[in-house]
């Protein structure tokens, strides 16, 4: 190899090195930061009738909408992921940056504990299906979408219907942590 070639080599390897090194950079840069989460209260299509699972979604009790909020209020709360949690307000104060968590209702089932317990074998099962979004409340753009469902078929003396809700926002709380931090 020539001397001139050996120079020109040195020197594109030398010229590509703060380029790696930037474009490592780049990519390990974290998304953006989310210092408050908004959890809304999930609707409900209390009209649709297309689907036994649509009618099934619209029997759901307005409590336990509210009771699922209060759940993923307390257990996003409890993970110390973010510095703040509340059910939907104004608009983001001064130096917020808002994740608004909001979903729909697809099928819920509201169980049977003594079934569970008595008659065994699927009898008296919860079921809690919610199509939830993650999005920026400041840009309104989609983050994430996803199905969460939760079953209870069994459990210790039948199991409960609140643990249902416990494990239900533990599963949207576990979505929300991986699409803000997803390593």
């Amino acid at each position: 190899m020539s001397s001139r070639v050996k120079t020109f080599a040195c020197a594109l390897v030398v010229g590509l090195i703060p380029l790696a090194a930037w474009s490592a950079e780049e990519a390990k840069a974290p998304g953006k930061q989310y210092n408050v989460v908004e959890v809304s209260l999930f609707d409900v299509n209390r009209k649709d009738f297309a689907t036994k699972e649509a009618e099934r979604a619209g029997s759901i009790p307005d409590d336990v909408i509210e009771k699922i909020q209060r759940s993923l209020i307390g257990i996003v709360t409890r993970s110390g992921d973010f510095p703040a949690v509340r059910k939907p307000g104004d608009a983001a104060a001064e130096g917020e940056s808002v994740l608004s968590v909001t979903g729909r209702v697809t099928d819920y089932k509201a169980g049977n504990r003594a079934a569970r317990m008595f008659v065994g074998m699927g009898a008296g099962a919860q079921k809690l299906e919610v199509e939830c979004v993650l999005k920026d409340k400041s840009s309104g753009d989609v983050l994430a979408k996803d199905t969460i469902v939760d079953r209870k078929w069994a459990g210790f003396a039948g199991g409960s219907e609140d643990k249902g809700m416990e494990d239900f926002a533990e599963k949207l709380q576990q979505f929300i942590k991986k699409t803000v931090n997803p390593e």
